[in-house]
């Protein structure tokens, strides 16, 4: 698909182009026309800000990995050679962002962030299951990511792991949710922590911005009451994405 193909009226291709961008993963055309059509196209630039906000928190999930000294050394020797200082006439030129040593570092980075946003991004191009509420559920304690949490236009839910905590066989991970004026949670049942689980509307008293997402450590069978007993593992307001 080329920019002058962009149908940016259609809400599922404008999200999905606004997290690619955010990713870096654009072509420079494409990244330019970007920043251009932000100018003027206010939802664009919303939908910038959202993926910017909660992709680039998502980095701090990456284990910092140093290369190999060969490694630099083959991305050294493939950068261009900076000209003699007798032969710069011409003001000096900063080099485009791919052409520098950061560049690389940072596609480490943004590589596992993708991983993520691979997920979302597919799940918001389908036209009938475009979600419009999303959250990243995070633990209370170092704030490292745990779940992602996405509405679809007609309530299910689509629960993704993000981390894998060890549970004892006695135990087990629930997941619960609360409105804002609800009195109490309610509980959308046990979670796996190793593979994408839906859970149907008609589990859920509703679905609207802000509303409160947790996850709780639970003895094996869940809570015996009707409210969490557990400590809170992972927790997180869910937002409208479209």
């Amino acid at each position: 698909m080329t920019v002058q193909d962009w149908d940016l009226q259609d809400q599922n291709e404008l999200w999905g182009l606004a997290g690619e961008y955010v990713l870096g993963v654009l072509t420079t055309e494409e990244t330019a026309a970007i920043e251009r059509l932000m100018a003027t196209n206010q939802e664009l630039r919303a939908a910038v800000h959202y993926w910017e906000d909660r992709l680039l928190g998502m980095t701090a999930m990456v284990e910092p990995i140093t290369p190999s000294p060969s490694l630099w050394s083959q991305i050294e020797r493939r950068l261009p050679a900076p000209e003699p200082a007798s032969a710069q006439v011409a003001p000096l030129r900063r080099p485009p962002f791919w052409e520098t040593l950061n560049f690389w570092r940072l596609t480490t980075a943004i590589g596992a962030a993708a991983s993520i946003i691979l997920a979302v991004t597919a799940f918001s191009r389908s036209a009938n299951q475009a979600p419009t509420y999303a959250v990243v559920l995070q633990s209370p304690d170092d704030k490292s990511p745990g779940w992602i949490v996405q509405g679809d236009r007609s309530g299910k839910l689509q629960v993704i792991p993000l981390a894998k905590p060890v549970v004892a066989p006695d135990r087990s991970l629930q997941l619960w949710t609360k409105q804002e004026t609800a009195k109490k949670p309610t509980s959308l049942g046990l979670v796996p922590s190793d593979r994408t689980v839906q859970i149907p509307a008609d589990r859920l008293p509703g679905l609207e911005a802000g509303q409160l997402f947790e996850v709780t450590l639970e003895p094996a069978n869940g809570s015996p009451l009707d409210r969490p007993t557990g400590k809170i593992l992972f927790i997180g307001r869910i937002a409208a994405v479209q």
